[in-house]
């Protein structure tokens, strides 16, 4: 006979399991979601900019269902997921997959050690259960977090050079969109893809440069892409633009530098623990012998 203590977690890790095959069923289809798509007054005509490839993985079907279902009560950081070009369904999908898995393993250990005869009180795998849930669910969350902040550190000093580029080409006589669009095919880097998508959007769509660029920057949280979309808007004489986006330039610069020397400070002053507890590490095991020659003699 299977022993109760096997039972129990075999059966809350079955139930898990069917949940998650349950979120990955492909849902009905929403009738007046449908009938909203279909209507031309109700589809925005912002530019969209943050189109994401669909890769029709597990963890996309899931986060679509649950999208599908309680879209109205989940938040999801659609800045951060827009610069990586994430689908919120996939990132939903994976950390609701990864919270399960956490869920799941402990439980399955526990159904494991029992059949083996080990015994296991029932409070330790329900608490690393909770545990690794809670730790699976917030760490894609914190991986996306990382990784839009690496990549608006990038953006940032692609930004700086595209200021001053758009400052020559604003000086050189040519317009305000011209210097705006014309820049952007020159650069190389994900911003500068994202801006010529968006320019060319722009130009079927009817929209002037500068607002998509500046929808661009709010889209991704990045301001300092809305700083020459401001100024060419209200473009005047070449010379008074120049000088303008070049001191923005030199400002951004002067910021990025600080920012890289706070962080150079902070990795400094991280080390300082480490380096002198190996320093008394060694001191230690330095006199220990010494003291005992001295102590034995």
């Amino acid at each position: 006979m299977i022993p109760l203590n096997a039972v129990l977690p075999a059966a809350a890790a079955g139930t898990l399991i069917g949940l998650a095959v349950r979120a990955a069923w492909p849902a009905r289809p929403n009738l007046a979601s449908a009938l909203d798509r279909l209507d031309a007054s109700k589809v925005s005509a912002a530019i969209p900019s943050n189109a994401t490839s669909r890769t029709g993985s597990l963890p996309e079907r899931v986060g679509n269902r649950l999208i599908g279902e309680f879209g109205g009560r989940i938040t999801l950081p659609m800045k951060d997921l827009n610069l990586l070009r994430i689908s919120p369904a996939e990132h939903l999908g994976k950390r609701v997959l990864f919270a399960l898995y956490g869920l799941l393993v402990p439980q399955l250990m526990q159904a494991m050690l029992a059949l083996a005869g080990v015994p296991f009180p029932y409070a330790m795998p329900a608490f690393l259960s909770l545990a690794l849930g809670a730790l699976f669910w917030f760490w894609p969350g914190k991986e996306v977090a990382r990784a839009a902040a690496e990549a608006r550190l990038v953006a940032r000093h692609a930004a700086a050079s595209y200021l001053e580029r758009v400052a020559l080409a604003r000086v050189a006589n040519s317009g305000a969109a011209q210097a705006l669009t014309e820049t952007a095919q020159v650069g190389g880097g994900f911003i500068y893809e994202r801006m010529r998508q968006v320019f060319n959007q722009a130009d079927l769509a009817g929209v002037t440069p500068w607002d998509a660029l500046k929808q661009l920057g709010e889209e991704l949280d990045i301001p300092e892409l809305t700083r020459p979309a401001d100024i060419l808007e209200l473009a005047g004489d070449g010379a008074a633009v120049y000088t303008t986006l070049q001191a923005q330039a030199r400002q951004l610069r002067i910021a990025l530098l600080t920012d890289a020397k706070g962080k150079a400070n902070e990795a400094s002053a991280a080390m300082i623990l480490p380096v002198t507890f190996g320093v008394i590490l060694m001191i230690v095991f330095v006199m220990i012998p010494l003291t005992i020659t001295i102590l034995g003699s």
